[in-house]
């Protein structure tokens, strides 16, 4: 295992989500406790509390679904080229240096945010190819 930092910080996902640690801690902390949205926002302000960790540099675009609809994304960081940045997964490594620094130390590349608005609440082709489809069977065969 890691520091008595790490596994402080790991005890404390632990009992703030309630949930087994999945083995992934240090990739993923976030995925390994089924942390996301309104979860995600809640441990950061726990975790920035217990730990005395400014986390006002933290962008939330960069690292977990926020407010967004379960599984897309609503807000995408953009590169300076235009692509899409990927979820930058939030480790246990980057929050250990959050707590020695007192403060969120990401460097965050040159980007710009786009909004996809009410168009990321429209149900993606597959759920709509389903919900047509439903509705066909269910005008021929009752």
């Amino acid at each position: 295992m890691g520091s008595a930092l790490q596994q402080e910080i790991l005890d404390f996902a632990a009992q703030y989500s309630c949930r087994k640690l999945k083995g992934v801690e240090q990739h993923d902390l976030f995925g390994a406790f089924g942390l996301e949205g309104d979860d995600a926002d809640e441990f950061l302000e726990a975790f920035s509390k217990r730990f005395s960790v400014d986390l006002s540099g933290l962008r939330w675009e960069f690292h977990y679904n926020a407010d967004e609809p379960p599984g897309r994304r609503r807000v995408l960081p953009l590169d300076a080229s235009g692509k899409v940045i990927p979820y930058q997964p939030i480790t246990l490594e980057l929050l250990e240096k959050a707590v020695l620094a007192g403060k969120w130390g990401y460097d965050y590349p040159e980007h710009t945010i786009k909004d996809l608005g009410f168009a990321a609440h429209l149900p993606d082709w597959r759920h709509l190819a389903a919900a047509v489809l439903l509705g066909l069977c269910w005008a021929v065969f009752w």
